[in-house]
């Protein structure tokens, strides 16, 4: 199933954009609050990004 995945084709503006989003985000809420609430708020971004990744899996993959 993942080899059906085209990665060549991935939008990489896209993950950079989203991957600074997330570590910005991630270092403010650990500066203001705990490291801990920054860490997970990190990876429940990662985790939801990974599991809501079907919805662009069309776009990834190409249909000959």
């Amino acid at each position: 199933m993942i080899n059906s995945i085209e990665t060549k084709h991935l939008p990489v503006k896209d993950l950079i954009v989203s991957g600074l989003i997330i570590f910005i985000m991630s270092t403010i809420i650990a500066n203001i609050y705990n490291p801990l609430w920054g860490f997970t708020y990190a990876f429940g971004n990662v985790i939801t990004l990974v599991f809501l990744s079907w919805l662009y899996k069309d776009s990834w993959s190409t249909h000959q």
